[in-house]
């Protein structure tokens, strides 16, 4: 399968990826120009960083790419707005050091077996035998969008009747582009100038924001196990967390342990819809779980890009790039660089090695959760193998408007069971 989508050459930043991934564009332009000067309409320009070894490279770098000058996302927000915002993902060393110190503990391989593997099968049979009672459903909304969203309730105590409220508002946050997941800034520029200083610039921001405040007075004395008690009561740096650390700890892990997997597995599915033969090795060879799961991890990739700031004048491979630029890398672009991966555009369940990109390309921001997400997606599909004997796209595949995040909102599918 070759790419066929090509867009022109301009700033992909503004479009949105409604149709799909523009994977064409990107395969020019790690040949032609990997490493990309780029115009925009409402800020000064950045570097569009495609290639692989580029792309690995920047994210490392740390001493000379800043996360926390400028945030990680391409809009340009106000220093003080950005700092009101700041989260784990938005801080250099040695905050960032100190905030991850603080979680990292619960989100080791060991601890995500040991606290989780029951729950989560227990979670999957109850949500997968709740689908499986009718041959057509809706694989985002019965199945992929369940899973990571009732985990993330219990990892931070959240109250089953509000972690639906929850996902409505982690949904407009990543998606603000998209008129049917926010529809207060999606068809609103001035309403994303006027909610700057909340979370990704969204009214949603702000209204997470004050569920954590409710919910840190309502759990103050009745404290858990759970992340959110680990916040309340943990220290950074020798002292207790500001109102403001613990709201913007609390958005990025209602996004950061719900959206992504959701995307991860909903492109899975998706994947194994259009390549039954893989799904057939699957069921045939359980043992390729594991590589079948981190090749649905390249395959979805589902944040398609984050932004750097050059803290001095340096290079990305041959090109100058001057202190203060700006830098767009493109996760979704490196995951298909065919100097890395044989043969990019093909789903193989078998694919060794594998050295993709969709928790971040190591380097001080891999993603914190990426054993429970891998977790989570292991399940799912083990489950699905056992199951189920056939899966068909059943309707439209709507796609979210977003150049950020890859995100699928609805999936109609019809199974056949084993």
């Amino acid at each position: 399968m070759t790419p066929t989508n090509v867009y022109t050459h301009q700033a992909l930043s503004d479009l949105a990826f409604e149709d799909g991934v523009p994977y064409a564009y990107f395969d020019a332009a790690r040949r032609e120009d990997p490493v990309r000067w780029i115009e925009e309409e409402d800020g000064p320009g950045y570097w569009s960083v495609t290639r692989y070894t580029d792309v690995v490279a920047v994210t490392r770098n740390f001493q000379e790419f800043s996360s926390e000058i400028g945030g990680t996302t391409r809009e340009d927000i106000e220093p003080a707005d950005l700092l009101a915002r700041q989260t784990l993902i938005d801080t250099d060393a040695p905050l960032h050091t100190a905030m991850r110190r603080l979680l990292s503990p619960r989100f080791t391989p060991g601890s995500v077996h040991k606290e989780w593997v029951g729950f989560v099968e227990e979670l999957v049979e109850k949500t997968l035998g709740e689908a499986f009672s009718r041959p057509r459903f809706d694989f985002v909304a019965d199945v992929a969008a369940v899973v990571p969203m009732v985990v993330l309730g219990e990892l931070l105590g959240v109250p089953v009747e509000d972690r639906a409220y929850l996902k409505s508002l982690g949904d407009e946050m990543i998606a603000g582009s998209d008129p049917d997941h926010a529809p207060r800034t999606a068809t609103s520029p001035q309403n994303v100038k006027e909610n700057s200083g909340y979370p990704f610039s969204s009214p949603a921001g702000r209204d997470i924001w004050e569920y954590a405040d409710k919910l840190r007075d309502r759990r103050r004395d009745n404290l858990g196990h759970d992340v959110f008690s680990l916040l309340m009561t943990g220290t950074l740096n020798g002292r207790k967390l500001t109102t403001r650390e613990l709201d913007n700890f609390f958005s990025l892990l209602v996004v950061a342990g719900n959206e992504t997997t959701r995307m991860a597995l909903s492109h899975g599915l998706l994947a194994f819809a259009q390549h039954p033969e893989q799904f057939r090795r699957l069921k045939d060879d359980p043992s390729l779980l594991g590589t079948a799961v981190e090749e649905v991890l390249r395959w979805a990739t589902p944040i398609h890009h984050f932004r750097r700031t050059a803290l001095k004048d340096t290079t990305i491979g041959e090109t100058s790039i001057k202190a203060g630029d700006k830098v767009l890398i493109w996760y979704a672009s490196a995951n298909r660089d065919e100097t890395v991966f044989d043969d990019p555009y093909a789903f193989d369940i078998g694919r060794k090695p594998n050295p993709h990109v969709a928790f971040g390309g190591g380097g001080p921001h891999i993603c914190m959760g990426n054993s429970l997400a891998r977790l989570e997606l292991q399940v799912v599909f083990r489950e699905l193998a056992a199951r189920v004997e056939t899966i068909a796209i059943d309707g439209p595949i709507h796609r979210l408007r977003s150049n950020l995040t890859h995100g699928i909102k609805s999936l109609p599918v019809h199974l056949t069971y084993a």
